[in-house]
């Protein structure tokens, strides 16, 4: 699945945090994968779901050292000529830092996705909707729908146990993209969705993909239950980036099969409409709308970027006339980032059996208007005191922890020169006393 805040504030699509020397030595290792994917896609199932073991002992470690610092220091104290100090020692530490880890992993209950909760009462023609279309899937539950201020439609998984076995579905509907797309094209984005988690016949590309939201909660220092759990973060700190461009050519087959499961619902013209527009917008956001974002001075990035109706307002004078044809061949003929967990948009309509995208004008009769009613007026207003209060938390978390970085440098320089003196002590002025 998509990882959308981390998506709405990067200006793409890919949550990726790998740059620099990672990306280096991952792309070419990505690029082989996703080529025994594309003629060999079971083998590379069955490895993908043999990494994904390493993340569960990531979990399991920690209990299982506990049970071997005992036996550990049952063995040093056990010998009947002399104790073993110093293997004690260093089990009674391991055992104990486990021990605390061990415990914070069963306290471990990360947030649910930030937004907007809907209520039904509020929007009953969005959660009818939403009833049929899982009724028609089955074997989907959605637990809660929420809007965000993202360009994004997306089913987010999240762990309600220390392991990602069991979880809460919460339904992420972007303010912008519902306000954007006309109510035939939400229809079929949505169902995407519901059937891809529906897992009939994609249950290991489906499991390894929402993997990829999960494991990157463990490493998040707002999922952090307490003191203890350091161990676990730094573990996942360096395993979830590692999985997630691993797991890249998964969840480009996971797309796929989602593209197939709205042509249950609806023809394969209008599955043609909805992902190649879908796809434009993302195209043109990409390199029109956050390049100039990025580009503003802090302050102003913030106040744009609380305007969500800005992107709607962009994408519609951006794509109209015949522009729209110009950023359609731009996005027929680019070729997806490396780990960009959206297969390019030729393999989509290839894969739905048409030869040429498709793509209809953005109507002004959007289906937010239909789904959401009088709500829509009165939503970008709550987005906006929502963001600049996660805005302001965050700048408060910042400034705390460039506090601690600094208390932690001078009480460093200060152990350093204490040391440095006692090793060296100053020369004191004039000659020493003679004896």
């Amino acid at each position: 699945m998509q990882a959308y805040s981390t998506a709405y504030a990067a200006g793409n699509d890919s949550a990726m945090p790998a740059r620099g020397g990672r990306e280096s030595l991952l792309r070419p290792i990505v690029m082989r994968l996703q080529s025994l994917a594309d003629t060999r896609p079971r083998a590379y199932l069955l490895l993908a779901a043999g990494f994904v073991s390493i993340g569960y002992c990531c979990l399991l470690v920690f209990p299982w050292l506990v049970f071997a610092g005992g036996s550990g220091i049952h063995a040093a104290v056990s010998d009947s000529r002399a104790v073993a100090w110093i293997p004690v020692l260093l089990w009674s530490v391991v055992a104990a830092v486990s021990a605390l880890a061990s415990y914070r992993i069963i306290r471990f209950r990360p947030a649910l996705p930030s937004g907007i909760p809907l209520d039904r009462a509020a929007v009953p023609a969005l959660f009818q909707l939403v009833a049929e279309q899982c009724r028609h899937y089955r074997r989907i539950r959605i637990d809660r729908i929420v809007l965000t201020g993202d360009f994004a439609i997306d089913i987010l998984k999240t762990p309600v146990c220390a392991l990602p076995v069991w979880s809460t579905s919460t339904l992420i509907i972007g303010l912008p993209l519902i306000r954007c797309l006309s109510v035939d094209r939400f229809q079929c984005l949505l169902a995407r969705r519901l059937g891809q988690c529906s897992k009939r016949y994609n249950r290991l590309e489906n499991w390894l993909n929402q993997l990829r939201d999960s494991w990157p909660l463990y490493c998040d220092r707002a999922n952090d239950p307490g003191f203890g759990f350091q161990p676990v973060r730094w573990l996942f700190r360096g395993y979830a980036p590692l999985y997630n461009a691993l797991t890249v050519p998964a969840a480009r087959l996971d797309e796929l099969a989602a593209d197939g499961y709205a042509m249950e619902l609806y023809s394969d013209e209008q599955v043609l409409d909805a992902i190649t527009t879908e796809m434009v917008c993302r195209t043109y956001l990409a390199e029109k709308y956050w390049p100039v974002i990025h580009t503003l001075p802090a302050s102003r990035q913030r106040v744009i970027g609380r305007l969500h109706t800005c992107m709607v307002s962009v994408l519609r004078a951006g794509l109209r006339d015949d522009r729209d044809e110009q950023w359609l061949a731009q996005t027929l003929s680019a070729e997806p980032r490396w780990d960009d967990p959206l297969p390019a948009l030729a393999t989509r309509v290839d894969n739905i059996g048409h030869r040429q995208p498709c793509m209809g004008t953005l109507e002004f009769e959007s289906a937010a208007r239909a789904y959401l009613g009088t709500l829509t007026d009165r939503l970008p207003g709550t987005l906006d005191s929502r963001r600049a209060r996660d805005d302001s938390r965050l700048q408060q978390r910042r400034d705390r922890r460039l506090r601690l970085t600094r208390l932690v440098q001078r009480l460093t320089d200060r152990v350093k020169n204490r040391a440095r003196d006692a090793v060296f002590p100053r020369r004191h002025a004039g000659n020493p006393p003679a004896h």
